[in-house]
């Protein structure tokens, strides 16, 4: 397990484009203004099939891929080390983030709604008290580094022995004893939902600032550690289930879409983790069959898509707060958002990626 796996470096850099994908699509849609995205002035919530396809993975395959990493580096650092890396290229970049693009983003936004004012500044506060807006998965990953780390020899096959778990996933459909803790998970959430006692979360997509997300951003990033610890048992597993795991992702995917997310068992919440499990081993499959492969392209994504999403935001607020009246099409402005967010965010990276006491405040090492 000592080979760099390029699949899972590409399929972070998907993660993180879809994040910035879906938080555009939101500024679409009758939501926005209830969470202080800056709305377009024509509101198209026939987006919403499309963000729901994303909606039920686009955040425990972070979790995941957190979990994989992490397993990934201890294979070459000890636990102390990896302890020291993931506090800084976390804390930092939260704490830096949070005080001026989560800040920024909250002030465009109120900006938008209201009009200036000097008191819109305050907002920082709220920043904070938002868990550092979008980057509240960074806390939610240190807490599990904090908790895991230290048990890693315990929950580690670090010396890669066939045992249990890796037979077990020589077998057909093996990988499926994973889904169990989802599937439990997705039923906590079914009992506690709606509870106004305590708010565990009402919705399986309530990743952010929720028990419900805490909970299942453990899970995956643990799931990630163990099976990462099977090595090419794994692996192997992911390139042969893949066709398995589309054939039931789509079909749940369907059921909730004829039933139009709401009706029938489609907000029934062990169906979505079902959904949800199955769409993130299909890309994981997908990736290690076709994505296991070092290139330029990739080497530079890798490496910029961190500091970008970090960045995105307050850029996205400011290009809808200017294209938010224009009277175009949203199938046609969306690509030209969508574009513009991803070019601005790309040359504030160019800006500081080489000099180096910046780089650091952006989740970026110096060498």
């Amino acid at each position: 397990m000592n080979e760099r796996r390029y699949d899972i470096d590409a399929l972070r850099s998907i993660a993180m484009f879809l994040l910035i994908f879906y938080h555009l699509g939101i500024s679409f849609t009758s939501l926005s203004p209830y969470i202080l995205f800056v709305q377009n002035k024509r509101i198209a919530d026939g987006i919403w099939p499309l963000l729901n396809l994303l909606n039920t993975w686009r955040i425990p395959l972070v979790f995941l891929i957190a979990g994989i990493a992490l397993r990934l580096s201890f294979q070459k650092r000890t636990r102390p080390e990896i302890l020291k890396e993931r506090v800084k290229i976390l804390v930092v970049p939260w704490l830096f983030g949070t005080i001026t693009f989560a800040t920024a983003s909250l002030v465009i936004a109120v900006t938008y709604y209201e009009g200036w004012s000097p008191d819109s500044l305050w907002l920082i506060f709220a920043a904070f008290e938002f868990n550092g807006v979008h980057l509240w998965f960074l806390l939610n990953i240190l807490i599990y580094c904090i908790l895991l780390v230290p048990v890693l020899n315990f929950i580690s096959n670090k010396n890669q022995k066939e045992g249990i778990i890796s037979s077990l996933l020589q077998q057909p459909g093996g990988i499926f004893i994973f889904l169990i803790p989802i599937i439990l998970e997705g039923h906590v959430l079914n009992l506690l939902r709606f509870n106004p006692d305590s708010y565990y979360g009402n919705f399986y997509n309530e990743y952010a600032n929720t028990e419900h997300g805490l909970l299942l951003g453990f899970l995956w990033f643990l799931i990630g550690i163990v099976l990462t610890s099977q090595g090419e048992a794994f692996w192997e597993s992911n390139k042969r289930n893949w066709r398995i795991h589309l054939a039931f992702a789509s079909v749940s995917y369907m059921y909730r879409f004829f039933n139009n997310f709401e009706d029938g068992y489609a907000l029934d919440n062990r169906l979505i983790a079902f959904e949800s499990f199955n769409f993130i081993f299909l890309l994981l499959g997908l990736g290690a069959v076709y994505l296991n492969n070092d290139s330029p392209q990739l080497t530079y994504y890798k490496t910029a898509v961190y500091p970008v999403y970090i960045v995105h935001l307050p850029v996205q607020m400011a290009v809808m707060y200017f294209f938010a009246g224009i009277n175009i099409h949203p199938i046609i402005k969306f690509p030209i958002a969508l574009f513009l967010i991803c070019f601005l965010s790309l040359t504030i990276y160019h800006a500081i990626k080489n000099i180096k006491p910046l780089r650091p405040l952006f989740g970026l090492r110096n060498k």
